[in-house]
């Protein structure tokens, strides 16, 4: 009993690691980063807490 379980869990593990294909993540990454200096206006932090 404990050597079917144990190969069903090893076989989970393998479905489980290799289903996915580099592809998929491609695919789902379809935006543009901004590269130097490209990224837009950020407001400055706010003053640290307590004061100056």
């Amino acid at each position: 009993m404990k050597k079917a379980l144990l190969i069903l869990f090893a076989a989970l593990l393998n479905a489980g690691l290799f289903s996915c294909t580099p592809q998929a993540f491609s695919e789902d990454v379809k935006t543009t980063q901004a590269c130097c200096g490209d990224d837009g206006n950020f407001p400055p932090p706010p003053p640290p807490f307590g004061g100056g």
